[in-house]
């Protein structure tokens, strides 16, 4: 059997949705994270979409993508015997991560769940926390969903339309990137705490990882002393944005000096197509010869040069549509033009690419779907390694599924006093 990457690391995982992507990486390298649950089970289980449209707690889609490897207990932090209990727990781990608001810190902390005394008494203890705004500073008491992480963050300014409003970027792209951050600190940790000992707090704010995602803004700050707008679905100089084709969409940003071909190559490519028109004339032929980044970024110049663009732009939109999507994306490649295929969920499943690389991974869950050769296609992780592959080793747990195992056959909680927990309502 392959050796995993974080085999041996035991992870307890307190969070939300807002921190479900960091245990998962950390979980498909190998660790041992055990997700620890309210004892009716964590609320965004009751995610849509669901297996077969059936809305259920233990048929949440989103749910089994992100908690796939985990192991499940249940505990009620609010009673004496619960928080006993996670004390004890704790005593198991290399790491804690949670995603508690300000709200419920305060509460945990009037009932001595306190992350600085837990690692007083584990010095080699790493506790990370994931919050909207850090743990300290005026707005760190805020509350905060993925909507507000973007427009705090600055992402949903430059989303949208020039005449419309802000924009959120689907996906709950804020959780995804905090939660990257959040693995990428703990194991920044784990390494300093293998080497000397001591563990320490790893903390990851929401606004601020979300901030370093601003896309060229921070280059056009300095480039051009001017702040990036919204410029919706396409640029306002031809060959950059998104265009239709005749099955799809592609992205294209060809003719940007410095990056691919230039622009003459579009123009070649469309003349042997027979669909140049007249963009081979010299009025265009010399403008996109000496097609340079003062046309690009200057309003003066592209004012002079704006029938010229306008008129391209006429031209290249009607090639394009004469394309299928992979025509304009696999042509355009070989021709070193940067165009991208815009793929659909579909697409991504279907890629041939994806396939030859292995990225999906399959898990059977007979009980879950089912049937006995019943599985699920998993999407891979965001990287590979040669020698200590990710892997999908287990379904989403099912609430408190491994309260026996883990109390009783790792924690050591005899089985009697398990079950009087839980008549309490402690697990």
């Amino acid at each position: 059997m392959t050796q995993s990457a974080l085999d041996g690391v035991r992870i307890l995982d307190l969070t939300s949705e807002m921190g479900w992507y960091c245990g998962k990486l950390l979980a498909d390298l190998g660790a041992d994270v055990i997700k620890v649950e309210p004892v009716g089970g964590d609320p965004s289980r009751g995610r849509a979409p669901f297996w077969q449209g059936i809305p259920g707690r233990e048929t949440s889609l989103r749910f089994w993508y992100f908690n796939a490897n985990k192991r499940s207990v249940t505990l009620d932090l609010g009673q004496f015997d619960g928080r006993w209990l996670f004390g004890e727990l704790v005593k198991t781990a290399d790491i804690v991560i949670e995603s508690w608001t300000a709200a419920e810190r305060a509460e945990l902390a009037e009932h001595d769940v306190d992350p600085d005394a837990y690692m007083e008494a584990q010095p080699a203890l790493i506790w990370v926390s994931i919050t909207g705004f850090g743990l300290d500073g005026p707005r760190a008491g805020w509350e905060v969903t993925d909507i507000v992480a973007q427009a705090a963050a600055g992402i949903a300014t430059l989303a949208g339309y020039p005449d419309g409003s802000p924009m959120r970027i689907a996906g709950n792209q804020a959780y995804a990137v905090a939660g990257i951050s959040a693995a990428q600190g703990a194991l920044l940790a784990l390494l300093q705490a293998e080497a000397t000992g001591s563990g320490q707090r790893v903390e990851t704010s929401i606004q601020e990882a979300l901030s370093i995602c601003q896309e060229t803004a921070h280059l056009q700050w300095d480039f051009q002393g001017t702040s990036r707008e919204r410029v919706g679905e396409s640029h306002r100089l031809p060959g950059i944005g998104t265009y239709e084709t005749s099955d799809g969409y592609i992205f294209s940003m060809v003719g940007v000096p410095g990056f691919g071909a230039p622009w003459t190559e579009v123009i070649g490519w469309m003349d042997e197509s027979g669909m140049a028109e007249d963009l081979t004339e010299p009025e265009y032929a010399n403008t996109f010869a000496n097609f340079n980044m003062r046309i690009l970024l200057d309003e003066e110049e592209q004012a002079k040069h704006a029938p010229v663009l306008a008129r391209a732009q006429e031209v290249l939109t009607r090639f394009y549509a004469s394309k299928t999507t992979m025509e304009a994306y696999e042509e355009g490649q070989s021709r070193r033009l940067l165009i991208g295929q815009v793929a659909t969920p579909s697409d991504i499943a279907d890629s041939e690419h994806l396939a030859v690389r292995e990225w999906w991974l399959e898990l059977n869950q007979p009980t879950r779907l089912g049937s006995e050769d019943a599985a699920l296609r998993y999407p891979g992780p965001p990287y590979h390694l040669s020698e200590t592959p990710a892997s999908i080793r287990r379904p989403a747990p099912q609430i408190g599924e491994h309260n026996q195992e883990v109390w009783v056959d790792e924690v050591g909680i005899p089985a009697e006093d398990l079950i009087a927990f839980a008549g309490e309502g402690a697990i």
